[in-house]
């Protein structure tokens, strides 16, 4: 049943970050690979999908010569450590 204005049901999106954590040699950085707002993604997609998203990303972008060291997955809006 639908309140006053307020369509049912009632969907909330919340905003994810994929983070990777890169290395070369000697020196790592975080970057952000994507976010909820720029390609839809999911908490539960980024945690399954993560990897394959990853892989393009890095042979496709700047970073192929780096190694990823790790990433996560993180809710909300994320700045790297490195930007802060």
């Amino acid at each position: 049943m639908a309140r006053a204005g307020i369509p049912y049901p009632r969907r909330v999106t919340m905003l994810v970050t994929l983070v990777a954590i890169l290395c070369n040699g000697q020196l790592c950085l975080e970057k952000v690979v994507t976010t909820s707002e720029q390609s839809g993604i999911t908490m539960t997609a980024c945690t399954v999908n993560a990897q394959i998203g990853l892989a393009d990303w890095l042979a496709n972008g700047p970073y192929h010569e780096w190694k990823l060291q790790s990433y996560k997955c993180v809710m909300g809006k994320y700045i790297p450590k490195n930007e802060a």
